[in-house]
């Protein structure tokens, strides 16, 4: 058997850590089901994120310059999305009004204009206002197929009829089933409304009416227009991702595009919002994400919500080692890194946290929490961990160090 050229093959349940480029092309050719991605738009922005309850502030820049800088950034990896993706496999684009155009052209060209299938319409409602256009209130979706043959479950995305609309069949037929009559009108009769018609007039002109049968129903077809709710400031999802997307949004489209045990991979995961709908719609899934703090988070939410032990039940590979790979990382992500690498717990504050960035437990001593005994809320033994992103730590660096430790209570530190 010829050796493969993929690093990773295909391991499902795995959060890549890394530049997804890389990422994806360690990946064989036509093996992933579905793949939704939402990448950073070319919004011109800086954001400013507090990750939930951690609030820990981290900046990235969501910047490319003009649209041609970022449809030229997103080709290579589209190309390499279409490689991946099986031939009965689904692909989803999320974007919003500052690039759609473009990615739609660029879509056509790699997937081909026959294959697109939908443009679907997010619309959730916000605060926008502005005295120089219209609000902007929806995001656009584009799905593409990779062949004639994929995978739509219209059935899984039926809406329900609405208890209104159950409440007009009323009539009862000799079966007992319910029925209306349709239409406005009954074909050859006088009457002007079906909710008019007689019922001994019906019995004795059967020919005349037209019954619409309630267990005939198969609900309400979904459409292109999405009426979802955005995660704002009192949403139980909201971990504080500026663009964190809706549970109910990635369900929609996994449920549409998938069967249960097939691999959907998110290469733009961020706060793993796309893992989280495949896990709970038992689907295999992999993320990618160059923040390995985002890394982290997506960690802890599987922990929160299922009870996945890293490790165990799902793996984070490629977190960033090398020192050219750490110079380049925000200070905080950077500060991240080096307290878990040291098999430390980063602080949960990051500003005015007095010099002392993590801390890290001795094997075997478990945390008991005492309330207000010290700068983390516990009174349990650890050492102090204070990071700084330099090539080298002079005198004046380690004998701050030393007053915080000192303030801290603490005798040792890192």
């Amino acid at each position: 058997m010829a050796a493969t050229p993929y690093k990773h093959q295909l391991k499902p349940n795995t959060i890549y850590c890394g530049d997804n480029l890389k990422m994806l092309r360690e990946i064989p050719t036509e093996s992933i089901n579905l793949i939704y991605i939402d990448p950073p738009f070319n919004s011109n922005r800086n954001y400013e994120v507090f990750w939930g309850d951690t609030q820990e502030k981290r900046a990235f820049e969501d910047r490319f310059g003009d649209a041609e800088a970022y449809i030229e950034y997103m080709r290579p990896r589209i190309i390499e999305l279409y490689r991946v993706l099986k031939p009965t496999g689904s692909f989803y684009y999320h974007c919003d009004w500052h690039a759609s155009h473009y990615v739609k052209l660029l879509l056509d060209q790699i997937f081909g204009f026959n294959f697109f299938q939908n443009e679907i319409v997010w619309c959730y409602k916000t605060r926008h206002f502005s005295k120089t256009h219209f609000g902007r209130k929806h995001d656009s979706i584009f799905f593409y197929s990779k062949s004639k043959k994929y995978t739509f479950n219209w059935q899984e995305v039926i809406r329900p009829l609405s208890e209104s609309t159950v409440k007009k069949y009323k009539r009862k037929d000799d079966d007992g089933r319910l029925y209306r009559l349709q239409g406005r009108g009954i074909k050859g009769s006088p009457i002007k409304s079906a909710k008019d018609v007689d019922p001994k007039w019906e019995e004795t002109n059967p020919e005349l009416v037209v019954r619409d049968y309630l267990d005939e129903k198969i609900g309400v077809p979904i459409e292109d227009y999405w009426e979802i709710e955005i995660i704002n400031q009192s949403s139980k999802e909201r971990l504080g991702y500026p663009t964190q997307k809706p549970l109910e949004l990635l369900e929609k489209i996994i449920l549409a595009s998938s069967n249960e045990n097939d691999v959907i991979l998110d290469a733009f995961c961020g706060c793993g919002t796309t893992l989280v709908a495949a896990q709970k719609l038992k689907r295999k899934w992999i993320g990618i994400d160059i923040s390995p703090t985002a890394c982290r988070v997506m960690s802890q939410r599987l922990w929160d919500l299922f009870r996945l032990d890293e490790g165990k039940d799902f793996y984070i590979e490629d977190l960033r080692k090398s020192a050219d790979e750490l110079r380049i990382l925000p200070h905080f992500e950077f500060q991240n890194w080096a307290c878990i690498a040291l098999g430390g717990i980063p602080n949960k504050i990051k500003s005015g946290d007095f010099g002392i960035d993590g801390k890290l437990y001795p094997i075997g001593l478990e945390k008991k929490k005492v309330k207000g005994n010290d700068l983390f809320g516990e009174s349990d033994i650890y050492y102090p961990i204070q990071v700084k992103q330099v090539d080298k730590a002079g005198r004046p660096d380690i004998d701050n160090f030393e007053t915080a430790i000192r303030r801290d209570g603490r005798r040792k530190g890192y």
